[in-house]
């Protein structure tokens, strides 16, 4: 049964099929069933079989579920949690923002944002200036964007889109290619649809940093839904490979709320659902607990890179 809702696949980064294993799955035939319902990271989740390319040294998820029941799952995630992330992902993308500003020098602000969630970074793009347009698998996702900032928002899957070629002088991609089966065909029809000189920014986890190594699978981006893991330079190699140039290296202002911190230890200590009352969101202490964000550099816990088509 369970062999009839996985693929496997070559390596999402050089194509190659020599690996070893890093750590075994721990997912059950149940666990294949369960939708995307949270964006919290709990310690300890459900994660597929990770192996190591032993070509390019991309760590990556194989066997990965179906890529149409990842896509199917995507667009029934319901944003339950919008009301938490609203005040600290609003903060962290105006920092993400600032940077696009900083590399971008060129008069075009034709900005694409390529699973954009919620439309926190959008609509700080949109409030300085950019035409601004996002797209978001999750049809609960992209309605949010529409009703709360009015955001031009397609509620597809990326790869389902035939956009024009030499169409945008931005596209972001933030926390998106870990979740992916393809991430080099996405980042290839970027390039297509990126002009000549236009600026492609994007962040994920990074399994090379300091949490990671500390914590091993324990770490918390080590989840069912994140299938690539990648370092700065196992993406420098992909993006490289999609045809990029000058790749760097860069950091933004994280944000974390006391509350988005507070809630996966109750969830991981399995008393979140009897304290809900006194600390959830809707709460008076978890709205105090909401308003106190912690600033940190996207580089502690995350790869963050610009390139150029």
């Amino acid at each position: 049964m369970m062999d009839s809702l996985v693929e496997y696949r070559n390596c999402p980064c050089c194509g190659q099929d020599d690996y070893e294993v890093v750590f075994e799955s721990n997912i059950r035939a149940d666990d294949m069933r369960e939708t995307v319902e949270t964006v919290y990271m709990i310690p300890g989740d459900r994660h597929g079989r990770h192996v190591r390319c032993r070509n390019c040294w991309l760590i990556y998820v194989n066997p990965i579920e179906r890529t149409g029941r990842i896509n199917k799952a995507y667009s029934r995630r319901k944003s339950t949690d919008a009301s938490v992330m609203r005040k600290m992902r609003l903060t962290a993308t105006r920092s993400q923002l600032d940077l696009i500003q900083k590399e971008h020098h060129r008069s075009g602000h034709l900005l694409l944002d390529i699973g954009c969630g919620e439309g926190f970074f959008l609509s700080n793009a949109s409030s300085a200036g950019y035409n601004a347009r996002g797209i978001e698998p999750s049809q609960d996702a992209a309605e949010y964007a529409r009703q709360e900032f009015g955001l031009d928002v397609e509620a597809k899957p990326f790869e389902e889109l035939r956009l024009p070629e030499n169409r945008f002088d931005v596209v972001t991609l933030w926390q998106v290619l870990e979740h992916v089966p393809h991430p080099l065909k996405i980042l290839s029809e970027v390039h297509r649809i990126l002009k000549p000189g236009g600026l492609l920014a994007l962040s994920t986890p990074d399994i090379g940093g300091a949490p990671a190594r500390v914590l091993g699978r324990r770490w918390w981006n080590i989840r069912k839904v994140h299938i690539n893991q990648f370092t700065t330079d196992t993406m420098t190699t992909l993006l490289g490979n999609a045809g990029f140039r000058d790749i760097s290296s860069v950091s933004y202002r994280e944000s974390i709320s006391l509350l988005a911190l507070f809630i996966p230890v109750l969830k991981y200590l399995k008393l979140y659902e009897p304290l809900r009352s006194l600390v959830g969101p809707g709460s008076l202490m978890g709205r105090g607990l909401n308003s106190i964000l912690l600033a940190y550099p996207s580089r502690l816990d995350n790869c963050t890179v610009v390139s150029f088509k």
